[in-house]
């Protein structure tokens, strides 16, 4: 699957475009995501997950370096594509949709990124 582009609208009206984090970029968290589903074998099937084993999932996740937090300060900087935006001056649900994006959470209205202007 090749690395998509979106034009994403941001809380004032702006329209940027951001990209899909690469598989070389998503490698050091998905690694780290990797190993807490290992640490969570005890539990089954992520499905059958409980509310607590999804709480307890997300803090290995958070103390292994790969929560949210990460995700966002790691994979949103370089995936906004205009040169013109501070990403610290973006609000969190900013972030969030545009973090939704790069992830791959959200392909709607995705164009492939190296075939389009």
């Amino acid at each position: 699957m090749p690395v998509m582009k979106k034009e994403i609208e941001l809380d004032d009206g702006r329209k940027i475009w951001v990209r899909q984090a690469s598989g070389m970029e998503r490698l050091k968290i998905t690694n780290i995501q990797g190993k807490a589903f290992r640490k969570m074998r005890h539990a089954g099937s992520p499905e059958d997950w409980t509310d607590e084993q999804n709480e307890e999932f997300a803090l290995i996740v958070d103390e292994m370096g790969g929560g949210i937090e990460s995700q966002i300060s790691t994979w949103v900087p370089p995936c906004i594509l205009d040169e013109d935006i501070d990403p610290n001056m973006l609000t969190f649900d900013e972030l969030n949709t545009i973090l939704q994006f790069v992830r791959g959470d959200d392909t709607e209205g995705s164009v492939p990124f190296q075939s389009s202007s």
